[in-house]
């Protein structure tokens, strides 16, 4: 069973867009803040290990229940680099990027985080299927930006998610190895 693990760490998720007086906040995910990896056996004998260097997302916070509406994000595959130009080949032959440059995630239902921990239902696409996905999510922070000035400026909360999910390949058509 050859599988992807795709590892999604929001790791300073922030920028609540809508006014404070309302129970779920909107925020926005900025690039910069936004980290996607993934990792895939090659030929059955090690990792190789790729990271995405644009993605971006969004979904609503309740903070009271610590629930997560609407998560939606999408990574440009494009964007994917590793440690060596053969690996990057190798991964983005796979991924098909050429012809799919899009990886996307969206979780339509409310979950909520028991314990800091959720598994989060959604809908991946990926190398051109879409198909029902599972991401195990961490509930890191909430709490108030501790970056001042410049954007961050007038803004007060802050939302950290860490999420990570695992597929078998030929389940979204991918049969090519990473070389």
């Amino acid at each position: 069973m050859k599988k992807i693990f795709l590892i999604i760490a929001l790791l300073f998720t922030a920028l609540p867009a809508t006014a404070a007086e309302e129970t779920s906040a909107h925020y926005y995910i900025p690039p910069s803040q936004f980290n996607a990896a993934m990792e895939a056996m090659d030929l059955g004998f090690a990792n190789v290990f790729g990271l995405f260097r644009n993605a971006t997302g969004s979904f609503e916070f309740e903070e009271t229940t610590k629930s997560v509406t609407n998560l939606k994000f999408a990574i440009d595959a494009s964007s994917l680099i590793a440690n060596n130009p053969e690996n990057i080949s190798g991964l983005m032959v796979m991924l098909g990027t050429t012809q799919y440059s899009e990886i996307s995630f969206i979780a339509k239902d409310s979950f909520s985080f028991t314990e800091g921990k959720a598994d989060i239902k959604g809908d991946l696409t990926l190398h051109g299927v879409t198909k029902p996905f599972v991401l195990e999510a961490t509930l890191n922070h909430i709490g108030k930006s501790p970056r001042g000035g410049g954007m961050w400026s007038s803004e007060g909360s802050a939302v950290g998610l860490s999420m990570r999910g695992t597929l078998k390949r030929a389940d979204f058509g991918m049969t090519n190895d990473p070389t």
